[in-house]
């Protein structure tokens, strides 16, 4: 069944950390691009999928790590319904076309409005762990040719 991405989550911005107070020890800060400082406190106690919402980089998806800060430049998907696992939704989202959703001229956005377009397959949490656990395995078998093709790249240079 198709619902709503904003009926099974609350898409929330939290207040963007200025750079200059980021450090090299704390919690890792999550930006739209992944992980970029550390701070003295979390706001997520818990992992969460932040989905970046500003610049070249919008629609780009992460899973946080506990226990971590993430930025406004991400929208994070807090209070997640309990029959709605994390890492299926992660896998949903990596392959939806944020394009649909993306605005502003000057600069690319999502926003909270353009995600209630958003929808998502629910399927029963049982269906969803078994899906997590196919696609954990497509994963592992993509990443190892990757570390594969690294190799065969760099004894090819080698020579």
């Amino acid at each position: 069944m198709k619902q709503k991405l904003t009926d099974i989550c609350h898409p929330k911005q939290w207040k963007t950390i200025p750079v200059c107070k980021l450090r090299d020890q704390g919690y890792p800060v999550y930006g739209a691009n992944g992980v970029i400082g550390r701070y003295h406190e979390y706001n997520h106690e818990t992992p969460v999928i932040a989905i970046a919402c500003r610049g070249a980089s919008c629609g780009a998806i992460n899973i946080t790590v506990p226990k971590s800060y993430v930025t406004g430049n991400a929208m994070c998907l807090d209070d997640l319904q309990p029959d709605i696992d994390l890492t299926y939704l992660y896998y949903c989202l990596t392959h939806y076309n944020f394009q649909k959703v993306i605005s502003g001229s000057a600069q690319p956005q999502i926003t909270r409005e353009g995600l209630n377009k958003v929808e998502v397959i629910v399927h029963s949490k049982n269906k969803q762990q078994e899906i997590v656990t196919i696609l954990g395995h497509v994963d592992k078998v993509l990443w190892a040719r990757q570390q594969q093709l690294t190799k065969l790249d760099e004894l090819v240079k080698s020579r």
